[in-house]
């Protein structure tokens, strides 16, 4: 298993509130899974979100782009899909929040 580090975009215009609480309830099995340890919004200077970044664990890639093509952000058309950036991470510390 490998940790992905994943940067996706909005896109432009899309409103997450509408289905930030499914996106909510998706998360939380994938928690507990172990599957996401680290997912928050990112935001641009202005203070407006620009996106997410997710750290998922996976074997491949590919696994890890499954996981975020599965989250209602993806489905709902909140999330740019081709705006994805994914990098294999290798945690060297990490503090709890």
């Amino acid at each position: 298993m490998s940790e992905w580090c994943i940067i996706i975009n909005d896109k432009k215009g899309s409103n997450r509130s509408e289905l930030l609480s499914q996106h909510f309830a998706g998360i939380s099995p994938l928690v507990e899974q172990g599957i996401l340890t680290c997912g928050g919004a990112i935001y641009n200077d202005d203070g407006s979100v620009a996106g997410s970044h997710l750290q998922i664990v996976a074997d491949t890639k590919e696994q890890a782009l499954e996981v975020v093509k599965g989250d209602v952000f993806a489905t709902g058309g909140i999330w740019d899909l081709d705006s994805i950036v994914i990098y294999k991470f290798a945690c060297a510390v990490r503090q709890p929040k």
